[in-house]
């Protein structure tokens, strides 16, 4: 529900996310830190797209797993351009819960970008942050390859650190970024060396098409 700028996306009568740009955060963070090139993206959890389309905007083969099939159906509510993404041969739309499609596919990625839903307690979205998730992950990423984890924040202490600790268990590499808008946090966990660069470096590493998916709001 909601138009303009201010839609939301609710399942079963819990708020999921808004359109916001941490999304795009999630997608283009992990990018610009590979050592490149980058190829191929997994997003798993779809819900408005937006992080699904920032990631094709890096002009890769993209896959995006979302349980819900309601939600992936609801992209043109979202952003007028969906129907573009939707039909890119390079775009795939799968409904599959994500940790089952890892198991069933032979696939490897150079990014992983997950968005567990809220709230981080619920069964379907803890599990995502558990270790036996983060094992089974990077068997799925390229060499070099970079998982992004985005931990929404929650004022449980010993909620934070059980996420933290099961990412930091699980990666021998790890950075990790407050989001914008005071909300949440950026994990980017790898197997292998995540290079130290400054927001210009970053940004000289994105194609024209990401830079402007970037700054879009």
């Amino acid at each position: 529900f909601g138009k303009d700028r201010h839609p939301w996306l609710l399942v079963n009568g819990i708020g999921m996310t808004m359109l916001t740009p941490v999304t795009k955060f999630m997608v283009h963070l992990p990018l610009a830190f590979h050592a490149g090139p980058s190829e191929s993206a997994l997003v798993i959890c779809f819900g408005m797209g937006t992080s699904y389309r920032s990631a094709m905007s890096w002009n890769l083969d993209t896959t995006a797993v979302e349980l819900v099939p309601s939600v992936t159906r609801a992209f043109g509510f979202y952003h007028a351009d969906a129907a573009r993404f939707v039909q890119a041969t390079n775009g795939h739309l799968i409904t599959d819960d994500g940790r089952r499609f890892l198991k069933r596919t032979e696939k490897k990625f150079d990014v992983i970008v997950v968005d567990p839903p809220p709230p981080v307690e619920a069964a379907g979205s803890s599990l995502l942050f558990s270790r036996e998730f983060y094992e089974l992950a990077k068997q799925h990423l390229k060499p070099g390859g970079i998982l992004q984890m985005w931990f929404p924040g929650n004022p449980d202490l010993d909620t934070c650190q059980a996420a933290i600790r099961s990412i930091r268990e699980s990666f021998p590499y790890l950075r990790c970024f407050p989001s914008i808008q005071n909300w949440g946090v950026h994990m980017l966990g790898s197997m292998d060396p995540i290079p130290t660069l400054d927001a210009d470096a970053l940004a000289a590493r994105m194609p024209d098409s990401a830079r402007q998916d970037f700054v879009e709001w």
